[in-house]
């Protein structure tokens, strides 16, 4: 008897010990660190969060470096990064992450390349919401971040990096057509006539360039307006008077003024977007803040004998108020599935916070100091892009967002591409302004329909 009693109180002490640490949230995951772990040197057990990016892991890549640095710091958290893809591709690895979500492979911390990923996510449920972790460690994310994706009321990801837009410019271009750097006051007919004027400088050189980026479709959508493609009572903008400016400019610039290369022969070509830029070929281009890592500061990939200077992306017209830009960037978010996903935010706040600039790059969290991070991202490279100039571009006291739109939908992925279809219709096809329009309205109402 003596012997089963002591049993039985063994066996309620573990029965105890178990239900004390599974103190979950009321969604399926624990919220204690230790849940899922392994024992550490002390006694304490470690959680192992699987972080999952478009990235190779390799040490030096910007995630990489604050992993490293959240790893070095943390006891009782680890960071483990899976590479899906060894392209860079991020919508490779994003499909390949839906098929490997369906199964029981453990997702924690997924990292997506802009917020139309996050909201695709997040609509059809394989995100799970920040704002219980932004509430307990009393954050509130709009005074944090200079973007914050939200679904239904709810906050899904949190921003790494902010890439801002600007326009790049060949500074010794500029001076060959005898132009200054143009400031915020320009507008975008003063953007077509500076192509104008530098192409006329030299034979045989582009005064701008427009990739195929969805972006180009659009530029003053994604400026002057919180959803490119949705009003804000939820309607397509495809009929807003600033796309058929857009596309008129577009097709001037590329039949009148033979000022850029054109769209048939970017589509041919299928190379990169910084070829043309890069080479010298063309004088000017707007692109967004991944330019600098990936080629402006990249000597051994592009020797040139020029330098890069920048200015602010042109105003939609003159009624408009300086400094409007289009702020993309990197987004981290927690998977529905994860077990950790206190442990989870733990590393995201480190990330898009305090660990924010260790990755070499501007981030998203607006407390930090983007002057002292642009110099030590330049450092002594400065002759190859002009520091100042860029200081002066990204961190002027005018320079502003749109802001967040109240409109998100799981499906503007696929409303940017019915953009892209237009603007190609309208100048592969030659057709008319109203023609590509209709287009995009019709396209867009089937993917409205489609969704619902």
């Amino acid at each position: 008897m003596r012997k089963i009693a002591i049993m039985l109180m063994s066996c309620m002490v573990l029965l105890l010990a178990a239900c004390g640490g599974d103190k979950g949230n009321g969604n399926g995951a624990s919220q204690s660190p230790a849940a899922g772990g392994e024992s550490s040197a002390s006694g304490n057990e470690v959680v192992t969060l699987k972080f999952y990016t478009n990235a190779k892991g390799e040490p030096g890549e910007p995630m990489m470096k604050i992993v490293e640095a959240f790893n070095a710091q943390s006891q009782n958290v680890k960071v483990e990064h899976v590479a899906l893809v060894q392209n860079n591709d991020s919508r490779e690895m994003l499909q390949k992450l839906d098929i490997l979500a369906a199964t029981d492979e453990t997702v924690d911390v997924v990292l997506m390349n802009n917020e139309g990923y996050v909201l695709e996510r997040a609509g059809n449920g394989m995100l799970y919401p920040l704002d219980e972790f932004y509430e307990a460690n009393q954050i509130k994310p709009e005074d944090e971040f200079y973007r914050n994706p939200t679904y239904d009321g709810k906050h899904y990801a949190a921003m790494t990096d902010a890439s801002f837009w600007y326009v790049a410019l060949n500074e010794n271009h500029l001076k060959e057509a005898g132009l200054e750097v143009p400031s915020f006051d320009w507008t975008w007919d003063d953007f077509r006539e500076y192509a104008k004027k530098l192409k006329e400088s030299k034979d045989g050189r582009f005064g701008a360039y427009f990739h195929t980026f969805g972006e180009y479709a659009n530029l003053i959508a994604y400026t002057d307006f919180k959803n490119p493609q949705l009003k804000e009572d939820g309607t397509l903008l495809f009929d807003d008077p600033s796309f058929e400016y857009w596309f008129n400019l577009r097709r001037g610039m590329e039949v009148e003024d033979r000022s850029v290369r054109p769209l048939a022969d970017v589509l041919a070509a299928k190379q990169h977007w910084a070829t043309d830029f890069m080479n010298g070929t063309t004088s000017m281009m707007p692109i967004a803040m991944y330019s600098l890592d990936e080629a402006f500061l990249n000597e051994e990939s592009y020797p040139r004998d020029f330098k890069i200077t920048f200015a602010p992306l042109p105003r939609s017209s003159k009624d408009v108020e300086p400094g409007l830009t289009s702020i993309g960037g990197s987004f981290l978010t927690i998977h529905k599935n994860s077990k950790n996903k206190e442990a989870a935010f733990e590393f995201i706040k480190f990330a898009t916070m305090e660990g924010a600039a260790l990755s070499g790059r501007i981030p998203g969290w607006m407390k930090a100091d983007g002057k002292a991070i642009v110099k030590e991202l330049v450092g002594d490279k400065s002759n190859l892009v002009d520091v100042d100039a860029l200081s002066a571009t990204l961190f002027d006291d005018r320079v502003r967002t749109a802001g967040s739109s109240a409109i998100s939908v799981p499906y503007q992925q696929q409303l940017k591409k019915v953009a892209e279809g237009g603007i190609n219709k309208f100048m592969l096809d030659n057709t008319t302004f109203e023609t590509a329009r209709q287009f995009m309205l019709d396209e867009g109402q089937k993917v409205i329909k489609d969704n619902k």
